[in-house]
């Protein structure tokens, strides 16, 4: 009779938490954005990973070189006015090391 009383507070206390990860987001759901970009990059899904991830202004995608591999310079105008610049390696969607 303790068993099942246990079995029963268990069941009761676990309950709610099954039910609230129901309303979760999954890790990775296809067409959240970042899911969708391909590798390697273009300049076009190499200013979307920066757009998604910082939501400001591109300004300019170049490719150059950085420690001799080809990498693309994304150009962002930040909120408050600030430019700042990122380097995607475009085999990884990372920053080069």
């Amino acid at each position: 009779m303790q068993l099942i009383r246990h079995l029963i507070t268990v069941i009761a206390l676990t309950l709610p938490l099954f039910t609230y990860a129901a309303y979760l987001a999954d890790d990775i759901e296809p067409g959240d954005g970042t899911n969708e970009i391909q590798l390697p990059l273009t300049k076009k899904t190499a200013a979307e990973l920066i757009h998604l991830e910082n939501k400001g202004q591109i300004l300019s995608v170049d490719k150059q070189k950085y420690k001799g591999k080809t990498v693309f310079k994304i150009k962002v105008l930040q909120t408050g006015g600030k430019i700042k610049h990122y380097l995607l390696d475009p085999h990884t969607g990372h920053p080069p090391h």
